[in-house]
């Protein structure tokens, strides 16, 4: 999961993003999710009212993922846990692109054309792979004269 744009934390995306989009020029990334991920079977199985992070690590990187937990519970809350988490798994690569777009260089090459931002879920039960852009709808700018 990619985090959001933070100077403080997650300094390490932020480089691991940085030089290729900045120094190497990549027209691409691609965010992958996967069928049977465990860290979002443990983002959606985190109660609204846990008990602070046990993990040091683990609890704090799946947290990214919070907003796709959100709306699937809240859309699909009529469907069992795993369908929930199946849907949740795409939902957090959707959070992640999302986030991509919070990083000031990534934003610029995007829109610019110069980078595009993809997201894809693997799912090696069913032996599928979907693949999806971002759509950025932006409206030309205009003025009251």
């Amino acid at each position: 999961m990619v985090p959001p744009f933070d100077k403080t934390q997650h300094s390490g995306v932020g480089a691991a993003l940085e030089f290729p989009v900045t120094a190497l020029n990549v027209e691409n990334i691609l965010v992958i999710g996967h069928s049977r991920c465990g860290g979002i079977k443990g983002l959606m199985s985190i109660e609204d009212d846990a008990a602070p992070a046990k993990n040091l690590f683990i609890d704090n990187w799946v947290q990214i993922g919070t907003p796709a937990k959100e709306m699937i519970k809240q859309d699909f809350k009529h469907l069992s846990f795993n369908d929930q988490y199946s849907y949740c798994e795409k939902e957090a690569v959707n959070v992640s692109l999302g986030n991509l777009l919070s990083y000031p260089f990534v934003k610029e090459r995007v829109m610019k054309n110069k980078l595009a931002i993809r997201g894809a879920h693997y799912d090696f039960v069913k032996g599928t792979f979907d693949l999806w852009e971002l759509d950025l709808k932006t409206t030309p700018a205009f003025s009251f004269s």
